[in-house]
């Protein structure tokens, strides 16, 4: 009676097993069949408006990426028709340890992330994309979760500046200065440097509506001096303009205590004045925002 009671509890745990199995099986091939579905109907998109190769391949790149990072569901669709309190709370356990990430937001309080755990949207970004272009309109702000990006700022005569921004900055902080603006202006501002992903992004974003409405209602807190150092060091914008600005005054202390520096190759002068004309230009183009 013993062995046939050891026998029938197996077999019932190795049916449960099996079932398992085919639930895991049915729910993995459920999506590889739905990324075959969209695949096949983006190919015959591209064929039919016969994209050249260059650009197909690079929705197909876009494509691979998105599915491995979210798996091929959009999470915020599944949960927008959830109760408010019950979604608030599920896109908080979800947002809430990326945002606190972001250095920006480190001394907010629980109200406030609350409010932007509950507007951010998940970005994902391929290698060499652009994400913004200098000049366009900053329609919101992107805070890098992994990745690099590079920031080119064309200037005057050619001259162009670079930089990075790695995990845990942001871009469009131009529109964070245009939110505290007062007198409010409706015109979005536009980019001041060109974005390009140096490797895959993942990131969130708040959009311009969504950053207006958490700036307007928690204006005590984004508008006092700690946030404002804060915003003005982790900005692109203030960095690549400081950065210079420290070349050009060292360069200029040299000059005055050791006389002009004499570089090692011929070319070091012209390079020097070069950097020199560089530096000159920026002066005259400081970000100008509520961080004054």
């Amino acid at each position: 009676m013993f062995s046939i009671c050891i026998v029938l509890a197996g077999l019932m745990l190795f049916t449960l097993l099996i079932g398992n199995i085919q639930v895991f099986l049915h729910a993995v091939m459920a999506k590889k069949r739905k990324m075959q579905l969209r695949c096949r109907d983006m190919e015959w998109w591209m064929k039919r408006r016969q994209l050249p190769s260059r650009l197909r391949q690079r929705v197909r790149h876009y494509e691979r990426q998105k599915w491995a990072t979210l798996g091929g569901e959009d999470e915020m669709e599944l949960i927008k028709d959830l109760p408010e309190g019950l979604r608030r709370d599920i896109k908080r356990f979800l947002c809430l340890d990326l945002i606190k990430k972001v250095p920006l937001f480190h001394n907010l309080n629980d109200l406030i992330l609350d409010n932007i755990c509950d507007r951010v949207k998940p970005l994902v970004f391929s290698k060499d994309e652009k994400i913004i272009r200098e000049g366009d309109p900053v329609q919101r702000m992107v805070f890098v979760v992994r990745g690099r990006i590079k920031r080119i700022q064309s200037l005057s005569k050619g001259v162009v500046a670079t930089s990075l921004i790695e995990s845990g900055g942001f871009l469009g902080d131009e529109l964070l200065s245009w939110c505290l603006r007062r007198p409010f202006i409706d015109r979005l501002p536009a980019s001041s440097a060109t974005f390009v992903c140096v490797e895959p992004i993942e990131a969130f974003s708040l959009d311009s509506n969504h950053l207006k409405y958490i700036t307007d209602h928690f204006r005590y807190k984004f508008a006092n001096e700690r946030l404002k150092r804060t915003a003005r060091y982790y900005s692109s914008n203030w960095r690549t303009w400081a950065a210079v600005n420290i070349q050009l005054g060292w360069r200029r202390y040299r000059t005055r205590t050791r006389g002009p520096m004499i570089s090692a190759a011929e070319n070091g002068n012209s390079s020097d004045r070069r950097l020199l004309q560089y530096a000159a230009m920026f002066m005259s183009i400081r970000p100008h925002d509520h961080l004054e």
